[in-house]
Formats: C-alpha cells, structure tokens, sequence
C-alpha cells in the first residue's frame, strides 16, 4: 500500500502570507483575523519566492523586546525547512522531529510553496495518524 503524502492530507492546498516590508503588527493582526500562529513570507513582487517564515512566538519575541514595528524581514527565519508535496507524512514528521518546529512549507516540485503543514495536522487527521503509525510500523519490521 503507497505511503499517505503530504498533498493527500492538505485539502485545497493555500497558505496565508505576507511580505518583508510589512510590520510584525501587521503580521500578528492577520494572525489573529485568520486564526493562524505561522505565515509564509513572500517575495512582494513574486508571491511565489519563498523569503522566510514568521511565527507567533516570533511575534511575542517582537513585541516583549517593543519591536512590534520592525519590519517582518528584520525578524523572519530565512532558513525555512520546506517538505514536497509528494513526500510522505512520516518524512514531513521526521523533519519536524529533526529542527523541533511545529510547521513545514509545502512546495511543489519546482520549489514553489503551495501550503503549510502543521503537527495539528499530523495529529488531528486520523487518517495521518494510521499512514504514520503504518510507515513506523514497515521501517521498524525490515
């Protein structure tokens, strides 16, 4: 049986971003107005250039040191651990086990983001959590 992949778990793929030149009062309001704690951050003349990252514990950093003007560049994590739509669950797991993070960008296969996947949505998602527990199960029977 093929392993579930990241496409499969994330319905109608989108993420919500926003662009270096904003500030991270701007970030943490569509935080709030989308209900999200992670943004992709976006090249403003091609939103398909992956930039950065910027999370909400960025944001609390932000505004516990007054920063919450800054622009999102000056805060963002330009390293971004990203994960291919056709990789499997268990590989998008083990990244995030590997860089202790709670998200990963999902990019195509040119490299182009086209969503984010969260540890909710790994844990969330019974159907994750069987093609998890299925692909553990085959690497450790070897």
């Amino acid at each position: 049986m093929p392993y579930m992949k990241v496409g499969d778990l994330l319905k109608g793929y989108g993420f919500i971003s926003i662009t270096p030149d904003e500030t991270v009062r701007d970030a943490a309001k569509v935080m709030v107005s989308k209900g999200i704690g992670f943004l992709v951050v976006v090249d403003s003349s091609d939103p398909r250039k992956l930039l950065g990252v910027i999370s909400e514990r960025d944001v609390i950093r932000a505004v516990a040191s007054n920063k919450e003007n800054s622009k999102v560049e000056e805060l963002m994590t330009r390293e971004v651990v990203t994960v291919r739509d056709t990789d499997t669950l268990y590989k998008a797991a083990k990244l995030m086990k590997e860089h202790s993070i709670r998200h990963l960008v999902v990019v195509n296969e040119e490299g182009i983001p086209v969503g984010v996947l969260s540890i909710r949505d790994l844990t969330y998602e019974e159907g994750a959590l069987k093609a998890l527990a299925e692909e553990i199960e085959s690497e450790f029977s070897l």
